[in-house]
């Protein structure tokens, strides 16, 4: 115990010793006397100018402080880079014995910093480094050569130990600080190299700083960064509130009840100023697992809520997130406005009133996933998924919505006057006139001219497809949509499935439910070339064709259920151009329909009663023309819509007909031969059976924006020629008659003639008969009156034979 006892008075005289010594450093020593040897040591050592104009004063216990006024510091001969007026430190003397750090306070009071980068990127806060530097750094690359010649198992053995090392936790004291203060910091950075000049003030405070424990935080900072000159200045100041806590052992820190609250101006922004609010429940770093966990997070900015909660892993080696976004409903319209962005050109001023959205993600740095995305604007709701690679880039993405009315989003359709219409449809039929021989001279061998008149074409009239777009595309899409009104064409549903492809768009299928039908269509768009090239295949069942025309063209001209199939195509990058350049085939047939605004037999009779130079009651007819079926191939050329072997089947009509549809000129020249039984309706109609016989001409010319009353007529010329042609046939029937009844008159003279000639050739032949009969009885008789004399004269013969054999015997 002896021991222990000297020790102690050994310590206690150490201190005794240390006590004397401060106090008599406290008393008789003045810090400001050692000014110029801090300056010149300053200098010397590390080649920095120190200027101490203030006072210097000090104090050893309890507590180890230093105070610092009006003090300025430059590097060589460079201006100053920093100075304040002044710095006050004080540090607890006990507590070190602990291994504890208590700090009363930091405070540094208008903190002055002027930083420039020259154009070669050097800094004025960069020393310049004495020469034995350069020596002990060769001196450590000589040794770190020779570490690196060693031998296998000493350097297996430094690794181990190195990393044994590494993994030891490093216990750290304990920390105290009751309060630091940076009162009106001044930062001024000048960059040569970028061409800026950024300003900024800043104040922070932080009290009651401990390991593991949560302080509070304040700061405020104004920046202002403009170029050189300090021209086009943007100006942002923000405060910042928050309790941070730090874990040494867990090597990790927190940050709660976080709010960051900013605001930018600018005359190069949309909109000055713009304030926002940034706030975080909860922020956690974990550095050994490279975690970031963000919670609470919320943003206000512009009248835009924008809820978070962001999780981020191994973000210093390999990053990947989720995080699940949540955006309050708002008002785009006044976002547009807040911002000073025009809006667009909308029909409906309720349109784009109402927005929010769900979004949930998560990713690395080779792709990101989406999913689910919820999105509502004002009656549209919209369900998405998408996926998204990021090297290289692609997508997959599937949509699903309803109720979206697209022509609330678009501008009013301007009504054009008459003249104004007419010049206009007067220029595209001339530019479809030029686009016609432009075809014809491209069949004949000259098609690569008329293509790139067509792509100067496409340049002239402003490009309707973004090519340069479309070719950077690469990904899969597909959208299912319910309720969908574009141009107002009423889409009950429509389905599609597109892939696209270094400048190849694919879609198929394309299918839709639409005016108590359903369309299906392969369709694809091809930007590989200079033009852009679609190709369509549709097939369209049973659509109601009236509200589709009136809905999508103002076009009101027939009714009934349609049916369609057929290919086309079209090329270019306008919508004259397409029109234009319109090709392909289909066979339409329309079912229990009606040419509306037009009635046939109401123009036939028309045409009759002209001829008969009578006139029909209008008022007795209705005012269209009803059918059962309508079929006819539509061929399709340069936009230029014929239809060969047309055939309308109607109670008391049969119609054919032939003629041109202009799409580009958006008119038509078509003659209709109408059949008609006659009209008992007007007695100016009535016909007579051979009239029923006949096809009536019918002309209908014009503009689809003409009356459909107008805009057929009958030909009268051709109603003239129809009746000359009847009574030129009549006539030649009556001639056929005449003809008939003189060969009739002839062939029965011709038969009298013939029968008198059997009777006589039969009288003659009984004659020659009775003759023939009475010369062979005479022949008989004849026969035996000589077979008599012959028996006679041998009975003679043979008397006088035996009378000649008696004499010579």
């Amino acid at each position: 115990m002896v021991w222990i006892k000297r020790l102690s008075l050994l310590v206690a005289g150490l201190l005794a010793v240390v006590a004397i010594l401060l106090a008599y450093v406290m008393l008789f020593v003045n810090p400001n006397d050692f000014k110029d040897e801090l300056k010149s040591v300053a200098l010397e050592k590390a080649n920095v100018n120190l200027r101490l104009d203030g006072d210097i004063s000090w104090s050893f216990f309890p507590w180890l402080g230093l105070e610092l006024e009006d003090i300025g510091v430059a590097l060589g001969s460079d201006a100053e880079i920093l100075k304040f007026d002044r710095a006050e430190f004080g540090l607890a003397i006990m507590p070190l014995l602990e291994q504890k750090i208590q700090v009363n306070k930091v405070n540094l009071v208008n903190l002055k910093a002027s930083l420039n980068k020259n154009a070669q990127g050097q800094g004025n806060w960069q020393l310049d480094l004495p020469d034995n530097t350069s020596a002990t750094n060769a001196t450590n690359a000589s040794k770190t050569s020779e570490v690196a010649s060693a031998s296998t198992n000493t350097a297996n053995t430094a690794a181990n130990n190195v990393a044994n090392n590494t993994a030891e936790k490093i216990k750290l004291p304990e920390i105290q600080l009751d309060e630091l203060r940076i009162e009106n910091a001044q930062v001024q950075y000048r960059d040569e190299q970028t061409k800026q000049l950024i300003n900024a003030t800043l104040n922070v405070q932080l009290n009651d700083v401990q390991w593991d424990k949560a302080w509070p935080m304040v700061m405020d900072i104004a920046v202002t960064q403009s170029d050189l000159q300090g021209k086009s200045p943007i100006k942002a100041k923000a405060t910042l509130n928050a309790n941070l806590a730090v874990f040494p052992e867990r090597e990790s820190l927190s940050l709660d009840s976080l709010v960051l609250s900013g605001e930018v101006e600018s005359d190069l922004l949309p909109a000055s100023p713009i304030s926002a609010k940034l706030s975080a429940a909860n922020v956690d770093l974990d550095l050994p697992q490279e975690n970031v966990l963000v919670e609470g997070l919320a943003l206000s900015v512009l009248g835009v809520n924008v809820d978070a909660k962001i999780q981020a892993y191994q973000v210093l080696s390999e990053p990947q997130f989720s995080a699940a976004l949540s955006i309050g409903e708002f008002n785009p319209r006044y976002l547009m406005t807040r911002l000073n962005l025009p809006l667009p050109d909308m029909s409906d001023d309720t349109a784009l009133t109402k927005a929010r959205a769900n979004i949930t993600l998560e990713g690395s740095l080779d792709s990101i996933t989406a999913q689910p995305i919820s999105i509502a604007l004002d009656n549209t709701n919209i369900e998405a998924n998408a996926v998204v690679d990021l090297s290289p880039l692609r997508w997959d993405v599937s949509i699903a919505g309803k109720n979206l009315d697209l022509d609330r989003y678009l501008p009013t359709p301007v009504e054009k006057s008459e003249e104004g219409a007419d010049l206009a449809d007067v220029t595209t039929v001339a530019a479809s006139a030029s686009k016609g021989e432009n075809n014809a001279t491209a069949q004949n061998g000259s098609g690569a001219e008329s293509f790139k008149a067509t792509s100067q074409n496409d340049l002239d009239t402003g490009a309707l497809i973004p090519i340069d777009l479309i070719r950077s595309l690469n990904g899969h899409v597909g959208i299912v949509f319910e309720n969908l009104t574009a141009k107002k064409l009423k889409i009950d549903k429509i389905e599609l499935d597109s892939t696209q492809l270094h400048g190849l768009v694919n879609i198929s299928p394309l299918r839709a439910s639409l005016y108590k039908g359903s369309m299906s269509s392969k369709v694809s768009l091809d930007v590989r070339g200079i033009t852009p090239v679609f190709n369509v295949s549709p097939v369209i069942d049973g659509v109601q064709i009236q509200p589709l025309l009136v809905d999508f063209m103002d076009l009101d001209k027939i009714a009934g259920a349609t049916y369609l199939n057929g290919e086309i195509s079209a090329k270019g990058n306008s919508i004259n151009n397409l029109m234009s350049s319109l090709q392909g085939d289909l066979l339409v047939e329309i079912k229990n329909g009606a040419l509306v605004g037009t009635n046939l037999t109401k123009t036939v009779c028309e045409g009759i009663a002209a001829i008969n130079k009578d006139k029909i009651n209008a008022q007795q007819f209705g005012p269209d023309t009803p059918f059962e079926t309508m079929r006819f191939p539509a061929h399709i050329t340069n936009g230029q819509v014929s239809t060969p072997g047309l055939k309308i089947n109607s109670a008391g009509i049969q119609v054919t007909g032939d003629g041109v549809v202009s799409l580009p000129g958006s008119s038509l020249d078509y003659q209709a031969n109408v059949g008609i039984s006659g009209s008992a309706l007007d007695k100016a109609c009535r016909v007579n059976e051979k009239v029923t016989q006949l096809a009536f001409p019918i002309v209908c010319k014009g503009k689809f924006s003409d009356d459909p009353a107008g805009l057929c007529r009958p030909d009268i010329k051709g109603f003239g020629a129809l009746f000359a042609d009847l009574a030129k046939a009549e006539l030649k029937l009556k001639l056929e008659a005449e003809k008939a009844r003189l060969k009739e008159k002839e062939a029965e003279l011709r038969a009298k003639a013939e029968a008198e000639k059997v009777r006589l050739q039969a009288e003659l032949k009984t004659k020659l008969d009775a003759e023939k009969a009475r010369l062979k009885e005479k022949e008989a008789k004849l026969k035996a009156e000589l077979e008599e004399k012959r028996q006679a004269e041998e009975e003679k013969l043979k008397e006088k034979l035996k009378d000649k054999l008696k004499s010579l015997f």
